[in-house]
């Protein structure tokens, strides 16, 4: 019992913790802020990128590889398409530590090798691989509930930043992931590069302060 009381405890202070950080967006110069939903847009060429937090913790209960997502949109009001590519994106936080995106497969594997710690809804915890199993048989025909440990993978993918171009006068939006843990830091800024590699000086730069 004690190793299950200090596992509930560590995973109540990384959600307290993630919890008590906010992430506001910077305006710039060039980049303004959408009072909204708390984003920022910047457009360069008659292609217009907005970019918001989606999640600071992707999975709360998780012990290892924070996942933090970012909501994209790309409208391109030009006469040509517009390549999209996630990883022309990159992330960097105050302590000069960066982050590469990673693809929705690598998301959906990180998240679901936790699933047999997660608790489910409403209040009963798994806590090994037997009880999960256990719980699933007795929950099968008594409860339509959804429950945490049962992961839906594809919703990781639906809400994906789609690959590919963007069609003159057209838009494209969706979530792009990093492997990292801003309240561990006081600021980060998200970097998009000239598709398709990260070479030069980014084109568009969103930066985000981290409050606690």
């Amino acid at each position: 019992m004690g190793s299950v009381r200090f596992w509930l405890l560590l995973a109540a202070t990384l959600l307290c913790t993630a919890c008590s950080a906010k992430v506001v967006p910077q305006p710039t110069a060039t980049a303004f802020l959408n009072s909204g939903d708390n984003s920022l847009t910047e457009s360069i060429g008659g292609v217009a990128v907005t970019a918001r937090l989606d999640q600071l913790s992707v999975q709360p209960y998780q012990l290892v590889d924070n996942l933090t997502s970012f909501h994209i949109t790309i409208d391109n009001q030009t006469e040509q398409q517009v390549e999209v590519s996630i990883e022309a994106f990159m992330l960097k936080d105050g302590e000069g530590r960066q982050y590469s995106t990673v693809t929705p497969e690598r998301v959906r594997e990180i998240v679901s090798k936790d699933t047999v710690y997660l608790i489910p809804y409403p209040y009963v915890g798994y806590y090994y691989l037997e009880d999960q199993e256990r719980g699933a048989f007795q929950q099968t025909m008594a409860s339509s509930l959804p429950f945490y440990a049962e992961y839906h993978p594809q919703d990781i993918f639906t809400r994906a930043l789609p690959t590919g171009p963007v069609l003159p006068h057209s838009k494209s939006s969706g979530v792009i992931y990093f492997i990292a843990d801003l309240t561990r830091t006081d600021r980060a800024e998200l970097l998009l590069y000239p598709a398709p590699r990260i070479q030069g000086e980014p084109r568009y730069r969103f930066p985000f302060s981290i409050e606690k």
